[in-house]
């Protein structure tokens, strides 16, 4: 395995100044075990090194050997951010254990994230996509008992700069894990293994996908909702991307598609590149009970030309989580 240089320059689109980047060497040849990043299969590593470079500050290297998060979409389709996202994920769980001496039985706990950027991810172009993350990495809490962060990156695909990511989460030890996971919980309810009863999914094409596994949003069984702005829910704990490994949640990315698919296809809704989204997550999610998505149009902000979409996730009159999706300008209808 070799290391290669990050670029000290990063292009930019129409002719501007070019931007700097932090030197580090990096490989980019090979994705790193699957364990440092909490994977179950080696498809789904996207990190391939980190280095640290200032206290806190780290170079993180990615490489996206897909164009889309859960299928291809051909080599000349703009990247999908999710792969920003689950970059800066697995970013936030290697920097942890590696860099910070989180224990590898800690669990990781989502608070939040967004993503801002400047113009649609580049495409592929039929070869794995180069990533580099310049990232400040900074506490969020003063106890020092907990271990909770907020990672804040600059993101470069393939040499030019296109945005920012963010992400806040905790790492608990297996005890403090149990008691707030299972807080308010019924008794016997911990760890369920009970099924959902599926719901009738939506056309694939729809949500942007082709196949009915891929599908997070159904009708409500009852049908006393908008048809257009509120689904039921649907969990396939056999999928191969958004359950890779066990978990005794609702998985954080898992809803965080299900706002995709919900921003795509209710009205309003985001019918261009995504570019910008903004989710927290309060509660935890459990998979043997229904969750409904609303989604609404968001509140209007100077100078946008859409307003975005707002989708909520709620279980039993609990929000799950919520998150605000915009795209670009004139590809989005309100």
């Amino acid at each position: 395995m070799h290391d290669t240089v990050a670029p000290a320059t990063a292009r930019c689109q129409r002719g501007t100044a070019p931007r700097s980047v932090p030197e580090a060497r990096l490989s980019f040849t090979g994705p790193l075990p699957r364990t440092a990043v909490h994977k179950a299969a080696d498809a789904e590593v996207l990190l391939t090194d980190a280095r640290r470079t200032g206290e806190d500050r780290f170079m993180i290297a990615a490489l996206w050997r897909r164009d889309h998060f859960l299928r291809h979409r051909g080599a000349d389709a703009p990247s999908d951010p999710f792969l920003l996202v689950e970059s800066v994920r697995q970013s936030s769980i290697l920097l942890s254990h590696r860099f910070y001496g989180i224990p590898e039985d800690h669990h990781f706990v989502l608070c939040g994230l967004d993503f801002d950027l400047e113009h649609p991810l580049p495409p592929q172009g039929g070869s794995p996509l180069p990533v580099l993350l310049d990232a400040v990495c900074v506490p969020t809490t003063g106890n020092p008992r907990r271990f909770g962060r907020r990672l804040e990156t600059t993101v470069h695909v393939a040499g030019l700069r296109v945005g920012r990511a963010g992400l806040h989460w905790e790492a608990m030890a297996p005890k403090s894990y149990q008691r707030v996971r299972f807080r308010g919980v019924p008794t016997g309810s911990e760890g369920s293994t009970s099924e959902v009863p599926q719901v009738t999914p939506l056309p694939p094409t729809w949500v942007g996908h082709c196949h009915d596994r891929d599908v997070l949003l159904g009708r409500e069984p009852d049908g006393v909702q908008g048809p257009d702005t509120s689904w039921r829910l649907r969990m396939n704990r056999d999928h191969p991307v958004l359950f890779d490994h066990q978990s005794d949640h609702i998985p954080g990315m898992l809803l965080l598609e299900a706002f995709r698919q919900a921003a795509l296809t209710g009205a309003p809704r985001v019918t261009g590149p995504f570019l910008r989204l903004s989710a927290t997550f309060t509660s935890f999610g459990e998979l043997d009970r229904p969750v409904t998505l609303h989604a609404r149009a968001a509140a209007g902000e100077a100078g946008d030309e859409c307003r975005g979409v707002d989708v909520m996730a709620l279980q039993e009159g609990r929000v799950l989580a919520s998150a605000v999706v915009r795209g670009a300008g004139r590809g989005a209808t309100c």
